[in-house]
């Protein structure tokens, strides 16, 4: 598994499917048996970067000497499975050499079995619920099959291998129906139509044309109008084609790509948290993962750490929280060993998949240095059934850690002073954020359901012969819902803590505002009364830190309730000070009056003109640490997703005319402004802001260890 802090350490997940993507978004993976991993596979599956064969003598030569062996062997009058015999349970059957050739197509045919629709679909699918599989997966197992047969040891030709990629760059990628496989003698039915595609099959449909255009078209046609000649297999290059995992190890390497990012997103989506709730930097020191030293707890801890870095927000390392609770609820501080863990699993899922995309998964396996042939089980998917079954969990245990943290988020008994359900208007006609809150206990009950594990369901197959059956591309299928999942959860995280953050950011200034003016109408209530400075100072300092208090507590109010309640209120701690000081004054009673009347009607003045400049042109960008900041700003600049600023916002709501402000372009719904956040996290727009804080963590001396935070005004 991991071992040691530096294999974490150099843990930056965006980096495998995302980082260089830029870079060598024009450059061709080299198939060559041996080189191939997740991020190469994600850019032919997901970027269409284009693919081919190594020109490398020792590859081309390995290739043609497994086919010799083999021709040697039928020559011989040897028999091989699968090339002179019946397959699977029918194993025991043989046929004549000039029948290899119509074994094979009899072999494809009873694969081509699979449920698609009778009439081809007019558009390409990439969603799981498709009946065919995701296009992008399709054309990453062409690429996984041509480097597993490259390797040697299937007797398929280089030629048959320079045809399959040449279907791949040429974007001629077959129909193949989502169920059917349960990945034990490889994915067989899925991958009978690649090498139905590569046949010529006129039954078999494969998408053709350019982005924007697709179709579905037979094979025969699409090789016909690429000009390319179909193959005619040699004696086993159909069953070389067919026997392997591609097709779910394609699914899993897409798949556990996309997690990688919404893992490091997640981090710092609990930074941002953090902030938002008034939480603090102590949760993820560095001592407290060094007496526990699992490295996965330590990279996550060192992750948020530094992502926290410059912000005012968050109290600093060791500060003291001035609030009810002395140390943040669970949703916050145990995230370094909450996803550990499930860090160091992902670590494992990826080496175990990168293995497999470098594996030989055939039967029978030719030795070309040799010249044996054996027969064995490579073709069991139960390495990539693992992968996933550590993935569908790690999405659970993300999706779990987000639901907690939005639902404190949103709750005013938990959130500290944010309003419920993150409205910035007014609380009794204003519900924000609620239905958003349902909908993330809706993700979260379909996100724990698919965690159950697929590889215990397994159940005897194909006469049976194949009574241990990996699932692998069941499981593959479930994760790849699971992480779709996880990105809606995040896609509503970031829109809810943009929202909470824009409030936070604007009750500071309000209470910065607030303090001063109290203190002045303090003061000059007091000189008047003839009080001594010192006294003075005392009730200011005391009002003050009621209000303060007060504040948190009653978010749930409507604005001119709310200060008529705190101001009154205040009073209290007021009288204390003068019945210390024993102030005897004729117009004492009517002063208190005035000032409360004064302060309360500035209090309620004051918020409504500070929310009405705040909605207009207030940004939190400057309390906020370094990774908050840059997710905040690619929010609300790049995607122009605006804070909500509560019913007016509602398409449906009449703004006076007389504001003179043409706002129609905000009117949209909540779902509308998520939805164009999870569009960015799924096209993996927003990975490049990510991929920019964690660099800049990973860059900085002593990885994150030393993080400074400041302190906004009015916040503490």
């Amino acid at each position: 598994m991991v071992r040691g802090s530096e294999q974490v350490r150099a843990y930056s997940p965006p980096c495998t499917t995302h980082l260089a993507i830029s870079a060598q978004n024009s450059t061709r993976v080299v198939v060559d048996g041996e080189s191939l991993d997740i991020a190469k596979a994600s850019f032919v599956g997901k970027h269409k970067v284009n693919a081919s064969l190594s020109d490398d003598a020792a590859v081309r030569n390995k290739i043609d000497r497994s086919v010799d062996v083999l021709n040697q062997h039928l020559a011989e009058g040897r028999t091989v499975y699968g090339v002179n015999t019946g397959y699977g349970g029918s194993a025991d059957v043989r046929c004549e050499p000039h029948e290899m050739h119509t074994l094979q197509q009899a072999f494809l045919q009873h694969l081509n079995c699979g449920i698609l629709p009778t009439s081809p679909p007019a558009d390409s699918p990439e969603n799981a619920h498709s009946s065919s599989l995701k296009e992008q997966w399709v054309r990453a197992a062409m690429l996984i099959r041509a480097n597993s047969v490259a390797r040697g040891h299937s007797a398929v030709r280089s030629s048959t291998i320079v045809t399959l990629l040449e279907l791949l760059n040429r974007e001629i990628i077959p129909i193949i129906p989502t169920r059917g496989s349960i990945s034990a003698s490889g994915d067989l039915s899925p991958l009978s139509y690649v090498a139905g595609m590569l046949e010529g099959n006129p039954g078999v449909y494969c998408w053709a044309g350019p982005p924007g255009s697709r179709h579905a078209t037979p094979a025969s046609k699409a090789l016909a109008s690429a000009n390319i000649t179909p193959i005619t297999f040699e004696p086993k290059e159909a069953l070389g084609l067919v026997n392997g995992t591609a097709i779910s190890a394609a699914a899993a390497s897409l798949t556990l790509s996309s997690m990688h990012n919404l893992f490091a997103l997640g981090q710092l989506l609990t930074a941002m948290n953090v902030e938002a709730i008034l939480g603090t930097a102590t949760s993820f020191a560095p001592f407290i993962s060094r007496v526990r030293p699992h490295p996965g707890q330590a990279q996550v801890a060192s992750t948020i750490f530094s992502a926290l870095k410059y912000s005012k927000l968050a109290t600093g390392l060791l500060e003291s929280q001035p609030h009810t609770l002395a140390q943040d609820r669970y949703s916050l501080r145990t995230v370094p060993q909450w996803l550990g863990p499930f860090l160091e699993d992902l670590l494992f899922a990826t080496e175990q998949l990168t293995v497999e995309l470098n594996s030989t998964t055939d039967n029978p396996l030719i030795d070309p240095d040799t010249g044996a042939i054996y027969h064995g089980g490579n073709f069991q998917a139960v390495s990539v059934t693992s992968a996933m079954e550590k993935c569908r969990l790690a999405a659970q245990a993300i999706g779990r850690m987000l639901f907690s943290q939005f639902t404190e988020m949103v709750n005013p008994a938990t959130n500290r002073g944010l309003p419920p359900n993150l409205c910035a208007d007014e609380p009794s006609t204003s519900f924000t954020m609620k239905g958003v809150d349902t909908n993330m206990a809706a993700y979260m009950s379909e996100l724990s359901f698919l965690a159950n594990p697929v590889h215990n369901h397994v159940v005897c197959a194909e006469m049976g012969n194949q009574a241990l059956n990996s699932l692998a591309l069941v499981s593959a299928r479930y994760t790849d819902s699971a992480v779709d999942i996880l990105s809606i959860m995040c896609a509503c995280t970031l829109y809810g803590v943009s929202q909470a953050l824009d409030l936070r950011a604007m009750h500071c200034i309000f209470e910065e505002k607030l303090q001063y003016a109290v203190h002045q109408t303090t003061a000059t209530m007091l000189q008047a009364l003839g009080t001594c400075p010192k006294a003075q100072d005392e009730a200011s300092e005391k009002v003050w830190q009621y209000i303060h208090a007060e504040l948190e507590k009653t978010t749930t109010l409507d604005t001119n309730a709310r200060f008529a309640k705190i101001i009154t209120g205040a009073k209290a701690p007021l009288l204390s000070v003068l019945e210390e000081e024993a102030t005897e004054h004729p117009t004492l009673l009517s002063s208190l009056k005035q000032w409360t009347e004064r302060n309360t009607a500035t209090a309620v003045h004051m918020y409504n003109t500070t929310r009405t400049e705040y909605l207009a042109t207030g940004s939190a960008a400057p309390l906020l640490g370094r990774a908050s900041k840059r997710l905040y700003s690619f929010v609300r600049q790049d995607l122009k997703v605006p804070m909500h600023r509560g019913v007016v916002d509602h398409p449906m709501y009449k703004a006076p005319a007389s504001s003179g402000v043409d706002d129609t372009w905000r009117k949209k719904t909540i779902g509308h402004w998520i939805s164009v956040i999870h569009g960015a996290i799924k096209s993996e727009r927003v990975m490049d802001v990510v991929v920019e804080c964690l660099r800049e963590g990973l860059e900085e001396p002593g990885g994150g260890e030393v993080v400074q935070l400041g302190k906004a005004n009015g916040t503490h």
